[in-house]
């Protein structure tokens, strides 16, 4: 397994984050893992939901304001 990945996406609002995780994990593989930075509530559950739908292990954590969500590829 590789380094993550790591996604800062805090300046950005809906739809951009989740079509930018899907552009970047369409590049990668069973094992990898991404982390995506979030600021904005909605993206962090659009983003969320959708990974899990994919199947992939997802984990949220707050930390103040903003959110780090770990995708680890199916």
């Amino acid at each position: 397994m590789s380094e993550p990945t790591t996604l800062d996406l805090k300046g950005e609002i809906c739809p951009d984050p989740l079509i930018q995780v899907q552009d970047a994990m369409k590049k990668g593989g069973a094992g990898d893992c991404f982390v995506v930075l979030l600021v904005y509530p909605l993206a962090v559950e659009n983003v969320a939901r959708w990974a899990e739908a994919e199947g992939h292990a997802v984990d949220v954590a707050q930390k103040g304001s903003e959110w780090e969500i770990r995708i680890a590829m199916a």
